[in-house]
């Protein structure tokens, strides 16, 4: 066997600069073969010779995993996520974590916290290559079990890899002492401790989120490309009718359907506006039967164990849940059933002393 003489390359060190939070200074870590080798705050020094990271802080990234068409465009991801954020889509950036079939890992970070990041860096001449979150620092933990960072800012940073493969971040306020019930959160591998995790992913591997797109640069066309392509131009022109033609079939098919679910509707707006009202009374009927089945579970278990009462009617008209139980002794704490499931409760005897009206208000969603 011949000795390959060919040198490798040493990848350059990376300089990671994290941005305070609330008029306090930046962070910056050197990472040099992996490791962490010098860290500081404020402006870093400029003989560092390294490639430059921007670091989203955690509180500041959204993590999303939704269910996503294929075919997707990048500027469509924010439609996924209008029903989940309080900004409009041209106050957010998207990226992608990970693709999976109908499947979308999404990273979310306010577009002016990141320009102002952005300009931070270029006042200090500092030319941004790669952009990750707080999260991504983190290694990818085993199946089932996860990592935990206090960070200095009144959090500590969850991540942690569900048994079917589903990656979480969580960002938990440290006040609060009893961590999520969630099973990797409660399997937790040795603790990270410092400004960052002395333990590393590979940056190489990272995917960058955020990265302001490259700027092409022109060249010419041979001629025989210009042909090719107005012969390409001319079928797409045919084949573009006869896609408009399909289209124009489909979306009459498409608005048919809307008009038998939401009637005939004065503008496209209005039509708008009667299907998300549709979808919102849906979620609030979900959200009813879900605080439903948690009272009935409680109101069973507690029967089962006092036999000398007797559940004699029970009626549910959508919103509220009626209940006449007739018995001996004192009955269930009401209230705290009413609390534990976000409800409220009115209970009665109706003048019968054994005999209890009770009535759960399960409200709006």
């Amino acid at each position: 066997m011949k000795p390959d003489w060919r040198r490798r390359r040493t990848p350059r060190p990376w300089l990671l600069l994290r941005p305070g939070s609330a008029g306090q200074p930046w962070d910056w870590l050197l990472v040099e073969g992996g490791q962490p080798s010098r860290e500081g705050q404020g402006e870093p020094p400029a003989n560092l010779a390294a490639r430059i990271a921007l670091i989203v802080p955690a509180p500041l990234c959204s993590h999303f995993q939704l269910p996503a068409p294929p075919g997707l465009k990048r500027e469509e991801w924010p439609l996924l996520l209008e029903d989940r954020l309080l900004q409009s889509s041209e106050e957010i950036v998207c990226a992608c974590l990970q693709r999976a079939p109908g499947q979308l890992r999404l990273a979310v970070v306010a577009r002016q916290l990141l320009d102002g990041w952005r300009q931070q860096c270029a006042d200090w001449g500092l030319a941004v290559e790669r952009c990750w979150s707080e999260f991504q620092l983190l290694p990818v933990a085993p199946a089932g079990s996860g990592w935990a960072w206090p960070r200095g800012e009144g959090v500590v940073l969850l991540k942690g890899l569900a048994q079917e493969g589903s990656e979480h971040w969580l960002c938990w306020p440290q006040a609060l002492a009893e961590r999520p019930s969630v099973p990797w959160a409660q399997l937790l591998l040795e603790p990270v401790e410092g400004r960052w995790p002395a333990r590393l992913a590979v940056l190489e591997g990272l995917p960058g989120l955020f990265e302001a797109p490259r700027r092409r640069q022109p060249r010419s066309v041979p001629r025989s490309q210009i042909r090719l392509a107005a012969a390409c131009a001319l079928l797409a022109v045919v084949w573009g009718g006869l896609w408009l033609s399909q289209q124009w079939r489909q979306a009459e098919a498409y608005r048919q359907q809307v008009v038998a679910v939401i009637g005939e509707q004065p503008s496209v707006r209005q039509a708008g506006v009667a299907l998300k009202r549709l979808q919102q009374d849906e979620r609030e009927r979900q959200v009813r039967l879900r605080k439903l089945e948690g009272l009935q579970a409680q109101v069973q278990q507690w029967l089962s164990q006092h036999p000398e009462w007797r559940l004699q009617a029970v009626r549910f008209d959508g919103q509220r849940w009626h209940l006449r139980l007739d018995g001996e002794g004192t009955g269930p704490d009401w209230q705290a059933l009413a609390v534990a499931a976000g409800a409220q409760v009115e209970v009665s005897d109706a003048g019968q002393p054994a005999s209890r009206q009770v009535v759960f208000d399960l409200g709006e969603a």
